[in-house]
């Protein structure tokens, strides 16, 4: 039994290691362990990263070797409302104007709200890409149109 538990926690280790093997990912253990030569400092450097809970703030955040989405909208205010004002903010963007528009444009900090309502109204498809489009689909298009 011991030898059957003892082939299978190689296997596992070994398969993680494959899997990692060209880069672990970023984070604590991407930091701490430079030297990822071996299958073992590998094995450590993701067990680590993932293990301490740093490797998602650090990519939100940018840090710990992370780069952070061109898309991520960080602004916790901003998600809460698209995700509570889906159907004003459609048919405001739609119309080019109005309140759901004007206030997701200030929690975002657009400076020029004319052109930025414009540019929401031009690219209506690509925002609305469906009438199952969830509010993080919606946030991700609005962002990716720059």
């Amino acid at each position: 039994m011991r030898k059957i538990l003892s082939i299978l926690t190689t296997t596992a280790l070994l398969t993680t290691a494959s899997i990692a093997n060209e880069n672990t990912g970023c984070g604590l253990g991407s930091q701490i362990i430079s030297n990822q030569d071996s299958v073992l400092m590998q094995i450590f450097a993701a067990t680590t990263n993932g293990t301490s809970g740093n490797q998602t703030f650090g990519i939100t955040s940018g840090t710990s070797g992370c780069a952070k989405p061109a898309k991520f909208v960080s602004n916790d205010r901003a998600n809460e409302f698209v995700a509570g004002n889906m159907d004003a903010l459609a048919k405001d963007i739609s119309n080019g104007q109005g309140e759901a528009l004007t206030t997701l444009a200030t929690l975002l900090n657009v400076s020029n709200k004319d052109v930025f309502a414009s540019k929401l109204q031009a690219n209506f498809d690509k925002i609305y890409t469906s009438e199952n489009v969830s509010s993080a689909e919606v946030i991700d298009n609005i962002v990716s149109l720059g």
